[in-house]
C-alpha cells in the first residue's frame, strides 16, 4: 500500500501541474508568481536560519544563503549543510525544506516548458479546440490580439491563424493568452482540410469566424472561402456565425444564410469607424443630454458640433442623427473641416436626402481657427454633442480648449474624441481635466450579441404568427431588416428615459403611459424610423415615382390576378413613400388602400414597436 502511494501521488501532482502549465487556467502567471514568492520565503527563511547557525562570519553565511536559495531554482541543494544541524531532524522542517526546493524547480520547469516547450504546448491546446465553441481569428493585428485576449480571459477556445515569418514576439503574446496559432496554408485558405481539423460540422459545435484584418477585401475573400468550404463539406449552418470587418457598402447577402442561400447562421459586419459611433451611442447616448417633460417631449434641440470630416467624423454624424430624434426637438449639426470639400464628395452625394432633411451645415475652417472658437462660445450652451475626428492630428489641443469653454458654460454636453484606437469622453472637473476611454474593439461592440439578441426579439414580432420560431425568421430575415430591428432595439432606453421609467418600473407595471406620452413615443419611434432610413442612404419617393409604381403595381395585378410589387418601398433606389412627417401618414394610407384595396395603417408600425418595449426588456 505504501509503495501505491509513493508511486501514484507524486505522479499526481505532476500531472496537475503540467495540465496547469499546458491547458489552463488563466490565473497560471499568478499562481507560478505565488509560487516563486513562497519559495523563496522559505528558501531564504530556513537556509538562512540554519546558515546563521552553522557558519560563524556573517558575511560568507549570508553569501551561502543567497547561492543555496539561487541553487534551489537550478535544481541544486544545499541540504546536506543542513542535515548536520539538530533542528533539520525535525520532520516539519525537512518537510518545509523539500517543499521550497519542489517548489522552486516548478518555477523554473514552466519557464523550461514555456520557452522549449512552446509547440508542444501549442499543439496539446490544438487538440482541446476540437469539441465545444471556437473563435477563428485568420488575421492577426493590435485589435484581434486584444479581442483574442478578451475571449481568452473569459474561458473561450480561440485560434489565430499567423503568417509563417510571423515575429517570434507576437507568438509569446499568443501562448501567454492560453490561445493556439497555427501558420498552415490550409488554415490561410480556409480549406475543407482546415474545417476538418477544427471538426466543423461535429453536433453541438458552434464556431465564429473573426475576419477583422486590416484589408476590407481580405477579410470578405477569407470569409467566402470559409462558406464554400461549408458548403463543399455540407456543414449545417446551426452554431456559425461571422464577425466582418467591412465597408457598408458590401452586400452581406452572399455570405447569410436563408431559405434559399447557404451561408453563416449569423453575421454581424461593421466599419471601423462605425465602431466608435456606436460607443458613443451606447455609453454616452444623445437622449441623456436632453430633458423631458410630462407628455416625453423635449425640452431642449439636439446641436451637434463634428470637427473633421473624415470616414470618422461621417460616420459619428449618421449615429448622431438617427439616435437624436426626439418629438419636440430639432436636431442639427454644425461640420467644421478644412478639407471638407474633398472628402466629403461621395458622402454628399450619397446621402443627400438625410442632408436635405436635417439642418445640417459646413464650414471649411480649422477647428482651431477663429470662427470655429467663436461658433463654440456662442452656442456652447446650446450644444448637445462635440465630436473632435481629426485623425489624432490636433485632438489634445481641441480637446482642452472646448472641455475648458464648456466647463464654464454648459457641462452636461458629451466632448468625445474619436481615434482609430479608442474613444474618448473628456470633461472638466475640479481637479482638472478627466478622460473615460473606450478601446475601439472590445469584444463586446465588435460581436453585437446583445443587440442580436433584442433585435431577434423584435423581428419576430414584426413577422407576426407565421409557425416559424425567432431564429427561423432571424435567418429568412435579410440583412438591411436586420439592421431595422437593430436599430429599433438600440432606441429602447431612450424611450424609457423620455417617460421616467426604469426597466425594473416596466418589468413590474408595464409601460403604464398617459395618451399624450403615448403620442410621443410613437412620433419619436417613426422619426427615429425614418433617420435610420436617411443614414442609410434613402430618400423620399416622390409623388411621380408613387404613381407610377401604382400603375405597375395596377397592370400586374389585373395580368396575374396579384401583385408583388411595394408601391410605397423601392429599394432597389432606396426611395420610401413613409418619409414624411408622421401627421401625413394617414393620408398615405388612404392613397394605397385606394390602389390595393388593403389599408396598410402605416403608424401601426410605430405604435406596435412602442407596446412591444416591455418584452424587449426581459
Amino acid at each position: 500500500m505504501k509503495v501505491f502511494i509513493v508511486v501514484s501521488a507524486p505522479c499526481a501532482i505532476m500531472l496537475v501541474l503540467i495540465a496547469n502549465l499546458l491547458l489552463k487556467p488563466q490565473a497560471t502567471k499568478k499562481i507560478l508568481i505565488l509560487v516563486g514568492g513562497l519559495a523563496n520565503f522559505l528558501g531564504f527563511f530556513l537556509y538562512g536560519y540554519g546558515y546563521s547557525i552553522d557558519e560563524e562570519n556573517t558575511v560568507i553565511a549570508i553569501l551561502k544563503t543567497l547561492f543555496a536559495v539561487i541553487g534551489m531554482f537550478l535544481g541544486k541543494d544545499s541540504l546536506k549543510d543542513m542535515s548536520n544541524l539538530s533542528f533539520f531532524e525535525l520532520l516539519p522542517i525537512q518537510f518545509f525544506f523539500y517543499i521550497a526546493q519542489i517548489l522552486a524547480l516548478y518555477v523554473t520547469a514552466s519557464a523550461a516548458m514555456t520557452a522549449f516547450g512552446s509547440g508542444l504546448m501549442n499543439r496539446v491546446r490544438g487538440i482541446m479546440l476540437r469539441r465545444g465553441e471556437l473563435n477563428v481569428f485568420p488575421f492577426v493585428n493590435d485589435h484581434t490580439l486584444y479581442l483574442g485576449s478578451e475571449l481568452c480571459s473569459q474561458g473561450e477556445k480561440v485560434l489565430f491563424i499567423c503568417d509563417k515569418n510571423m515575429p517570434g514576439e507576437v507568438l509569446g503574446k499568443i501562448r501567454d493568452m492560453r490561445a493556439v496559432h497555427t501558420s498552415h496554408n490550409a488554415a490561410s485558405s480556409a480549406t475543407e482540410s482546415f474545417l476538418k481539423t477544427i471538426a466543423m460540422g461535429r453536433p453541438g459545435r458552434e464556431v465564429t469566424v473573426y475576419a477583422v484584418g486590416d484589408s476590407a477585401a481580405e477579410n470578405i475573400a477569407y470569409a467566402r472561402s470559409f462558406r464554400k468550404s461549408m458548403k463543399n463539406l455540407r456543414v449545417p449552418t446551426a452554431g456559425t456565425r461571422l464577425i466582418l470587418c467591412a465597408n457598408e457598402y458590401f452586400d452581406i447577402s452572399s455570405l447569410m444564410n436563408t431559405d434559399t442561400h447557404y451561408g453563416f447562421e449569423n453575421i454581424h459586419v461593421f466599419e471601423d469607424t462605425s465602431l466608435a459611433a456606436r460607443i458613443m451611442i451606447t455609453d454616452c447616448p444623445p437622449y441623456k443630454t436632453l430633458t423631458f417633460n410630462e407628455n416625453a417631449c423635449a425640452n431642449e434641440d439636439f446641436h451637434v458640433m463634428i470637427v473633421g470630416f473624415g470616414t470618422m467624423g461621417q460616420a459619428a454624424l449618421k449615429a448622431l442623427v438617427m439616435h437624436g430624434q426626439f418629438a419636440g426637438s430639432h436636431f442639427s449639426a454644425m461640420i467644421f473641416d478644412p478639407a471638407g470639400k474633398s472628402k466629403s464628395g461621395a458622402f454628399k452625394l450619397m446621402y443627400e436626402g438625410m442632408l436635405n432633411q436635417y439642418d445640417i451645415s459646413f464650414s471649411d475652417k480649422d477647428g482651431r481657427s477663429e470662427e470655429a472658437f467663436d461658433y463654440l462660445r456662442r452656442h456652447a450652451g446650446d450644444l448637445r454633442y462635440i465630436v473632435i475626428a481629426t485623425g489624432g492630428q490636433t485632438d489634445s489641443e481641441l480637446e482642452y480648449s472646448y472641455a475648458n469653454i464648456l466647463h464654464t458654460i454648459n457641462p452636461k454636453a458629451y466632448l468625445m474624441s474619436c481615434r482609430s484606437s479608442e474613444v474618448t469622453e473628456i470633461r472638466t472637473e475640479e481637479d482638472g481635466i478627466v478622460r473615460k476611454t473606450w478601446p475601439l474593439y472590445n469584444h463586446a461592440i465588435v460581436s453585437g450579441e446583445a443587440m442580436d439578441r433584442r433585435a431577434k426579439e423584435l423581428n419576430q414580432h414584426y413577422c407576426g404568427n407565421n409557425g416559424k420560431t425567432a431564429e427561423e425568421n432571424w435567418i429568412a430575415c435579410d440583412y438591411f431588416n436586420r439592421l431595422s430591428s437593430e436599430a429599433a432595439a438600440d432606441f429602447v432606453p431612450a424611450f424609457l428615459h423620455m417617460v421616467g421609467k426604469t426597466k425594473e418600473d416596466v418589468l413590474k407595471n408595464g409601460l403604464m403611459l398617459t395618451k399624450k406620452q403615448e403620442e410621443t413615443l410613437y412620433r419619436t419611434e417613426h422619426e427615429r424610423w425614418c433617420a435610420f432610413l436617411f443614414a442609410h442612404r434613402y430618400q423620399t419617393m416622390s409623388i411621380e415615382e408613387w404613381n407610377a409604381r401604382a400603375e405597375l403595381y395596377k397592370r400586374e395585378k389585373a395580368e396575374k390576378g396579384y401583385s408583388n410589387i411595394k408601391i410605397g418601398k423601392n429599394r432597389h433606389d432606396r426611395t420610401h413613400a413613409c418619409l414624411i412627417p408622421w401627421e401625413e401618414l394617414p393620408e398615405l394610407d388612404l392613397r394605397e388602400q385606394a390602389v390595393t384595396g388593403i389599408d396598410p395603417d402605416y403608424p401601426e408600425m410605430d405604435r406596435h414597436t412602442i407596446q412591444l418595449i416591455p418584452e424587449l426588456l426581459v
